[in-house]
């Protein structure tokens, strides 16, 4: 008797746990920036915020889907989402009132799930944790460049960090909510602990940062001044959530000392590496940045969107290949670039609308891609008749797909190459 009484509590905790975690009920992140949703009976409302603006949302669950209609601005939409089995995760489509092209439109449930992986503002600035099964390895402010590693035992990460002056162990446990981090941390040879505390840090509605990581272009004093980060900042001026970040390089090690912040940003970000490419790599101070060291300095950038290389031939002898091999399952974003010793003046032009497309209209990486060839046919391989300039060669390298994940069907790389207006 007592055995049936706990099976039947069992299965109305189970079942009420599941039920909880079937609605659209609660934070998402989106494609279009952060979600509330609220589902009562099989009717949802809420609002999204799109560019800093908060645009509703509502709709009629019809045999397990979201059937829903949007407004942005003076914009109306439909679309629908298909909400996963653990209730972690959606699916969907999109289109624009008038128009027969569907776009994608995912979302991810924004609560504790990801435990201690993430951003936090800690005791001792910005810390970037990265987890995969119970290891966790990171970067955090620190006094200067820090790393910190371990693994979760009993639900306590236990870790060491490293600083260049310091290194030692401690401790997080995570609060019930996910929002915070409690722990100790004590340094090598003393038996005294101190506090280390941290609170999850979010990134702001529609913030998105361009970073420009930019060498000198200028050999001599005879020679002009100029920066391309500089005349991006200037354009972008007009576009208030577009933040735009120039930082220089001088030596390999600024890369590592700039991937290193950007890790630390919570929006986000679209990297723009500029300066003289070669058959080697990227060329910084008379040295060479190889792809592994590229690789190396961005390993903990999970804001990335894109890796852009305003460079020359970084997309020849399999350069970016070699930064995603080295990345593994880390490589989760595109990178682009030029197979050929493109014109500076070209690129240059080309790039103010590659950027344009993708911080201010939005646009996916891919669809951006396909626009530019579109736009800027000299782009592309093929000599135009009586262009000025020659073929850039511009390609574009799509991530991995994750472990265990099936292709798309032909259905779907076919409405994915679909130029969707409007986003």
């Amino acid at each position: 008797m007592m055995r049936s009484i706990a099976f039947f509590l069992l299965l109305v905790v189970s079942t009420t746990c599941q039920a909880a975690e079937s609605t659209f009920t609660g934070s998402w992140v989106t494609s279009f920036g952060p979600m509330q949703l609220k589902q009562e009976g099989d009717r949802v409302t809420g609002s999204y915020s799109m560019q800093g603006v908060k645009c509703p949302l509502s709709g009629m669950i019809k045999e397990g889907k979201l059937e829903f209609t949007y407004r942005e601005g003076t914009t109306n939409g439909e679309g629908w989402f298909q909400l996963a089995s653990n209730g972690k995760t959606f699916q969907g489509k999109w289109r624009e009132v008038g128009t027969t092209s569907w776009s994608q439109w995912k979302g991810v449930r924004s609560v504790a799930e990801t435990g201690f992986d993430g951003l936090w503002d800690s005791s001792f600035g910005r810390l970037r944790l990265v987890r995969k099964g119970d290891a966790i390895e990171g970067i955090y402010s620190g006094l200067g460049a820090a790393t910190i590693s371990g693994k979760v035992k009993n639900g306590r990460f236990e870790f060491r960090y490293e600083e260049p002056a310091d290194k030692g162990e401690g401790w997080f446990e995570l609060a019930e909510d996910g929002t915070a981090l409690k722990g100790k941390w004590r340094r090598d040879g003393t038996q005294q602990w101190g506090d280390w505390n941290a609170t999850r840090l979010v990134a702001r509605p529609g913030v998105i940062f361009l970073v420009v990581m930019e060498a000198r272009w200028e050999t001599n004093l005879a020679e002009q001044e100029y920066a391309f980060g500089d005349m991006l900042k200037t354009y972008f001026e007009r576009t208030p959530n577009v933040q735009v970040r120039r930082r220089a390089l001088n030596t390999p090690a600024d890369f590592g000392r700039w991937c290193h912040e950007l890790a630390l940003l919570a929006e986000p970000v679209v990297l723009s590496l500029s300066s003289h490419g070669s058959p080697k790599g990227l060329e910084v101070g008379g040295q060479t940045l190889k792809p592994e060291m590229i690789a190396e300095g961005l390993r903990y950038a999970r804001n990335l969107r894109l890796v852009h290389f305003s460079s020359c031939l970084m997309m020849k002898n399999q350069l970016a290949e070699r930064v995603v091999k080295q990345l593994g399952d880390r490589a989760t974003f595109p990178i682009s670039g030029y197979t050929t010793a493109v014109d500076w003046g070209a690129s240059a032009v080309l790039e103010f609308m590659y950027f344009e497309l993708l911080l201010a209209r939005r646009m996916s990486p891919a669809r951006a891609a396909r626009q530019i060839k579109i736009l800027f046919p000299t782009a592309g391989d093929k000599r135009i008749p009586g262009a000025a300039f020659a073929p850039a060669g511009f390609r574009m390298l799509l991530p991995n797909p994750p472990p265990n994940k099936s292709a798309e069907p032909p259905a779907e790389k076919a409405a994915a190459a679909a130029e969707a207006p409007g986003r």
